[in-house]
C-alpha cells in the first residue's frame, strides 16, 4: 500500500501497514478519537449508479472540487481533497493563479434516506507509482514526494443514523 499523502497523515487510519504501490485504503478518523463527521462539498451533484454524488463545481467561471470533513465531537475540520492542491494536478501541475482564488463556501451533505448529516468515511487513493512520478516530473521532485501526487481519490460513506452506505460518494481522477 502506498504511503499516506502528507495532508492526510493526521486524519486517517490505514487499513494495512505494508507500504508499496498498491492503493491506500484508510478510515477517516479525527485525532480526538471520533470517526463521525459532517461532510462538505462544493454544492453540485450528479446521478451515478442510482445515487447523487458530489462533482466538480463551476462557480463564477472557476472550477472547484473540495471535500472537507468536520468532526461531530470536537468540530475540527479536515481538508480531505482540494483539486488545486492535492493529487497529481494539484501537486505536480500546481496552478498558482487558481490556488490564490478564495475557496468557495461549501454545502453540508445530508443522507439521501434520512436527511441526517453525521457520516463515517473511508478513502481510497491510487497512484501511478513512484517510477512514473519520477519520470514524468522530470527531476523537479524527489522520490519521497510521490504519494502526494496520487492519481485517483475515492471515498465511500456510511450514514451513522440510518446506515445507508454510498459506496462511491466521491470518485475523482486527479490526472
Amino acid at each position: 500500500m502506498m504511503p499516506t499523502p502528507s495532508h492526510l497523515t493526521k486524519c486517517v487510519t490505514r487499513k494495512d501497514t505494508v507500504i508499496d504501490e498498491s492503493p491506500l485504503e484508510a478510515d477517516v478518523d479525527c485525532p480526538c478519537g471520533s470517526n463521525m463527521f459532517e461532510l462538505f462539498y462544493p454544492g453540485q451533484t450528479t446521478e451515478y449508479n442510482g445515487s447523487k454524488i458530489p462533482v466538480v463545481a463551476e462557480i463564477d467561471s472557476v472550477f472547484f472540487f473540495l471535500i472537507r470533513a468536520r468532526c461531530t465531537q470536537c468540530s475540527r475540520e479536515h481538508l480531505l481533497l482540494d483539486k488545486d492542491f492535492h493529487g497529481w494536478e494539484g501537486f505536480v501541475c500546481h496552478d498558482k493563479e487558481q490556488a490564490i482564488i478564495p475557496r468557495p463556501e461549501l454545502t453540508k451533505w445530508h443522507c439521501l434516506t434520512c436527511g441526517k448529516t453525521p457520516h463515517q468515511a473511508c478513502i481510497q487513493i491510487q497512484t501511478a507509482g513512484k517510477q512514473d512520478f519520477i519520470e514524468e516530473s522530470e527531476g523537479m521532485f524527489n522520490q519521497d514526494q510521490w504519494p502526494d501526487a496520487f492519481a485517483w481519490f475515492s471515498m465511500r460513506i456510511k450514514c451513522t443514523s440510518c446506515g445507508l452506505v454510498t459506496s462511491e460518494w466521491v470518485s475523482y481522477e486527479t490526472m
